[in-house]
């Protein structure tokens, strides 16, 4: 069964009454799904803005043009008027797309190539951070002393230690802050939400969160000379010292020094949603899993430093999480988050969400299936970026994703990676900040900067 929303209204309305359960579908709930209650986060509330403006500026012009295309879309009050990348060639085809796309809010737009230069322009209102993840936490620092709002991509840091310094330095300088975790802003998982609230899966003990991909070896890359294009050691930062690799700059997602593979790349997606989910189900808020383990698979011979298999179990008392990084579909979906219940399964990705009836021994079932399907991605982005251009007009600090939320997405996807790194189980104390009797995983909290970078104070 494949359905519209207004459809699904009159279906969840006629199953509540046929069971006897209205209750499970409140007023609210119904009228959130026929798109005639609370608008979706990211709304625009401020009145007239005809008059209103704020400047944006990139650092890093890879997926933050994507973030940034989001925040300029339907908002002629959001201009960007700066870009930032080390790679010359991409810098200045990005600023011509952009200019050609949207003339009349990026006219005068300055490009740099040294994200210092960009944060001492005093016309910078908000900077939208979407550099490799080892980048994040030292320029998130230096932006927030520099009095801008900060969009961090995800996952928000390239270590635990690097996460707790960025809520530290939120709480310090108090500026509008939101991370890249746009899901919590698309509509097909804000009215998946609203479906758990109902109660309608029933006991709800296990989620299950998965990335499908292919697992063949990556060959090896010969290192080769920096091209004039490139500023390889500001690329590099606060990494440790390496010769030019071309495959390591393209897809630093693979290797440690900058990145955390799928799992800290789409996991935090997931995890963050599961999240969402668990709070709305009434079952858990964002408290650290009683241990991690993770297990997976690194083809000898593959260039990459990550594993392309892998599966991890966040346990808690009453539920589990399970991330699986895989080559075949779930649910015939290549990723996704289900919340797995004992009347049923509910089903949530990016191209919309499905109700799955638990089926008993006779073929009986309690629920009736739902379908919603749309266009990938739809609307999730623009709410999102848009939600906090609106939070830095009102200078509100309130976003739909704050970094504490994105925080600890990532905090959780690290722990998962140092469980595979050292072979353990692990167990974190947040208020000690390290792991319980595990002195070879507290090796992984913080990384080394490379002068003459330091790692960031409070």
């Amino acid at each position: 069964m494949t359905t519209n929303r207004r459809e699904f209204l009159k279906f969840g309305s006629a199953v509540a009454a046929g069971m006897g359960i209205t209750s499970l579908f409140p007023g609210e709930t119904m009228a959130n799904l026929s798109g005639k209650g609370p608008e979706p986060r990211g709304a625009f509330h401020s009145g007239d803005h005809s008059d209103a403006r704020i400047n944006l500026g990139v650092i890093g012009v890879g997926m933050g043009c994507r973030d940034l295309q989001g925040a300029l879309t339907g908002n002629p009050w959001v201009h960007c008027t700066a870009l930032c990348d080390v790679n010359s060639v991409r810098l200045e085809e990005q600023a011509a797309r952009f200019k050609k796309e949207f003339p009349g809010q990026t006219a005068g737009i300055r490009l740099y190539s040294d994200f210092r230069r960009l944060l001492e322009d005093k016309d910078i209102d908000g900077v939208i951070i979407a550099t490799p993840d080892h980048w994040h936490t030292y320029i998130f620092a230096e932006a927030l002393k520099s009095g801008k709002a900060v969009y961090v991509e995800k996952p928000v840091a390239n270590s635990i230690a690097e996460c707790h310094v960025l809520m530290d330095l939120q709480k310090q300088y108090n500026r509008t802050v939101t991370t890249g975790l746009w899901q919590t802003s698309q509509k097909y998982f804000i009215d998946a939400n609203e479906i758990l609230k109902t109660g309608v899966l029933g006991d709800v003990y296990k989620v299950q969160l998965w990335l499908s991909q292919g697992t063949d070896p990556r060959p090896a890359v010969e290192d080769a000379p920096t091209p004039s294009t490139l500023d390889y050691d500001l690329w590099l930062g606060p990494a440790p010292e390496r010769p030019h690799n071309p495959y390591r700059v393209r897809n630093w997602r693979s290797f440690w020094d900058y990145g955390g593979g799928q799992q800290t790349d789409w996991g935090v997606h997931w995890i963050d949603s599961a999240f969402d989910g668990l709070e709305a189900l009434g079952i858990s808020e964002r408290v650290f899993p009683k241990a991690v383990f993770s297990t997976a698979f690194k083809h000898p011979q593959s260039f990459n430093e990550t594993p392309a298999c892998q599966t991890t179990i966040f346990k808690y008392d009453h539920f589990h999480i399970e991330w699986t990084q895989q080559v075949a579909h779930l649910y015939n979906r290549n990723q996704g988050v289900a919340w797995i219940g004992s009347k049923a399964t509910l089903v949530c990705n990016r191209d919309g969400y499905e109700l799955i009836p638990q089926v008993g021994r006779n073929n009986e079932t309690s629920v009736e299936p739902v379908k919603v399907t749309g266009p990938f991605e739809e609307g999730g982005i623009e709410a999102h970026t848009s939600n906090w251009c609106a939070a830095i007009l009102d200078n509100s600090i309130k976003t739909n994703s704050p970094i504490e939320k994105g925080a600890f997405a990532t905090i959780l996807a690290h722990m998962a990676n140092i469980s595979f790194r050292t072979g353990t189980m692990v167990i974190y104390d947040p208020g000690k900040q390290s792991f319980i009797n595990n002195h070879e995983a507290d090796k992984y909290l913080m990384p080394a900067y490379r002068a003459p970078w330091k790692f960031p104070e409070v």
